[in-house]
């Protein structure tokens, strides 16, 4: 991926967002797999459940987030193309490094929920912090 102008190239990201990284800045990642299955009752009287396949789902939790990248801890996509991202419909590309020494999971997802809040306005800088709660369910 290019680098970003003010990126620090030192810092590994985690998720990556349609190929674009998305910021480590005051970001708290949950993942939970969600299994579906159905019941089954055979002849004999008995239940035998069947799975079918499991689902991940994530939740993407961001405090005092800048609106744009240049403002971010480390150069990388903030609030703006977050909701770029959730405002558009369909599926998404999200890359996830669950282990520093492994290689990214890509999970093809939609956005279930995305919520934000304004919390402080700054003029001089032009720049907005909002805190941001994102949760994507794999397709």
């Amino acid at each position: 991926m290019p680098a970003i102008d003010n990126q620090q190239t030192g810092l590994s990201y985690l998720i990556a967002i349609n190929g674009q990284e998305i910021t480590e800045h005051n970001r708290k990642t949950s993942m939970e797999s969600i299994q579906s299955g159905n019941d089954i009752e055979l002849h004999s009287g008995k239940l035998k459940r069947y799975y079918k396949k499991n689902k991940e789902s994530f939740n993407l939790t961001f405090t005092y987030l800048p609106n744009t990248h240049e403002k971010t801890v480390d150069g990388r996509k903030g609030r703006d193309y977050l909701n770029t991202i959730a405002q558009t419909r369909g599926t998404v590309n999200l890359s996830i490094k669950l282990n520093p020494e492994e290689s990214y999971e890509t999970y093809v997802c939609y956005v279930n929920s995305y919520s934000e809040k304004l919390v402080r306005r700054d003029i001089a800088n032009n720049c907005e912090y909002y805190d941001i709660t994102m949760g994507l369910e794999e397709q």
